[in-house]
């Protein structure tokens, strides 16, 4: 991560997530830059109540899997697969693939709904697959057609969907003004109901990271004019110190189990920092460097090896150490620095900034680890923070092409590029959560 200025430590308050109703700006829209060559055509027929048919078009017009047919263009608006008229869809449009239909009625009790809809192939006239959900609160409909959306692209792509998964993030409103305001966000995974963490004024907060099991965030933020390392729970708002050692303590990253934090510690070193394992229990401390700048750790998914950025070769390169046996490799070659990487969740590709020449912009690139082949994803002035999908197919970034930073993401092959409008200040450090407990 960057240094930071050690602002004070000032005008701090936590919001407990489950008490927020209200979000902290407008809700975010999604913009497909570019998708796949040959999306699937699919109909979602509106539900009635409730505009779960909305979100359902809106995730998988997202994924840059699918061409939702416009519902103008519906020859008909059945609510079961019994109701289709096959021929009048196929008149309409032969390419068609699939059709999404549902109902949503009133439920037993006061302000519930019951919902049901089902998955159905054109190919051949039949259902695939289909769910009933009993006394649904209205509050939790946009929730349940995440659910549905991610049942959906699963049967149809194979691959576990991800809308039902979310992104924290740091706000900046004022990032240029004396007393900057950082908000530790959460999002739903298209952008809706963002929810405040922690508000800080004039002091920064970065590099937000999830745990494994989603309950926790780590982030990195000041305490006494000392950088530390925090841990925060999503349902309270409680906070702990992780790490405050004299100097520079960032960077933190969780285990795959969750039991230890790998993280870049100065120690008093000046600004030279060195990766560190934590035991979270115990808080020992093993010490896996001890030369040039090291950052930016993370784990594979195995929590065998751990990526990381270092100088030590003059420029910022990603390196990978085997933590059982600390052998290093260096991983990038290609351009002038490479840093920031993350893991693919099979361990076999990492998502990175890169930068050609000294004069260039800085965008992301991936690395094949087993081969070396490395790809430009993204084009813009300057893309940073690389988080990855938990189900491999996305990764989520902070564009600054704009005069503040937003939210911006792209297919894992970068074929697919999606553009989410600036919040009410300046985004930094998204990071993407693990898939979270239905």
């Amino acid at each position: 991560m960057n240094k930071m200025k050690p602002y004070g430590y000032k005008s701090i308050f936590i919001v407990a997530l489950l008490l927020l109703c209200q979000p902290v700006f407008a809700v975010l829209s999604i913009n497909i830059v570019q998708g796949v060559d040959k999306p699937y055509p699919i109909a979602i027929v509106p539900f009635g109540t409730g505009g779960i048919e909305s979100v359902i078009a809106s995730d998988l017009t997202m994924s840059g899997q699918f061409a939702v047919m416009p519902t103008s263009q519906l020859p008909q608006q059945p609510h079961s697969a019994s109701a289709v008229q096959w021929s009048s869809w196929q008149a309409v449009n032969h390419d068609l693939e699939f059709i999404v239909v549902g109902n949503v009625s009133p439920g037993s009790q006061p302000g519930t709904y019951h919902v049901m809809y089902q998955l159905v192939s054109m190919l051949g006239h039949r259902s695939l697959m289909g769910k009933q959900f009993s006394n649904i609160p209205s509050s939790q409909l946009r929730s349940l057609a995440h659910f549905i959306s991610d049942q959906i692209y699963q049967t149809i792509t194979g691959v576990r969907g991800i809308f039902s998964t979310r992104l924290a993030y740091v706000d900046v409103s004022n990032p240029v003004a004396s007393k900057p305001v950082f908000r530790l966000m959460i999002a739903d995974a298209d952008g809706h109901n963002p929810r405040m963490l922690l508000q800080q004024v004039d002091n920064p907060i970065a590099s937000p990271i999830w745990s494994p099991d989603g309950k926790q965030l780590a982030y990195v933020s000041y305490l006494h004019n000392r950088m530390t390392i925090y841990a925060i729970t999503l349902a309270t708002g409680q906070r702990q110190v992780i790490a405050s050692y004299q100097g520079i303590n960032s960077a933190p990253d969780w285990s795959p189990d969750g039991n230890t934090m790998a993280m870049a510690l100065s120690k008093g070193d000046g600004s030279q920092t060195n990766l560190y394992l934590m035991n979270i229990r115990t808080r020992q401390l093993t010490q896996l460097t001890n030369f040039a700048t090291n950052t930016s750790p993370r784990f594979s998914p195995d929590g065998k090896q751990l990526v990381f950025t270092s100088d030590r070769s003059g420029q910022p390169q990603i390196y990978q150490m085997d933590l059982a046996s600390h052998q290093v490799t260096r991983l990038t070659f290609q351009g002038l620095k490479n840093f920031s990487a993350d893991y693919t969740p099979d361990g076999k590709t990492i998502v990175f900034m890169y930068q050609a020449s000294g004069d260039s912009s800085i965008c992301l690139a991936a690395l094949n680890i087993a081969t070396g082949q490395m790809s430009v994803l993204t084009n813009g002035t300057l893309d940073k923070s690389p988080s990855i999908a938990p189900n491999g197919q996305m990764v989520v970034y902070a564009n600054y092409d704009g005069a503040n930073g937003s939210l911006a993401e792209t297919s894992i092959n970068g074929k697919i590029h999606l553009q989410l409008p600036e919040a009410q200040g300046s985004v930094q450090s998204p990071a993407w959560s693990p898939f979270l407990t239905q």
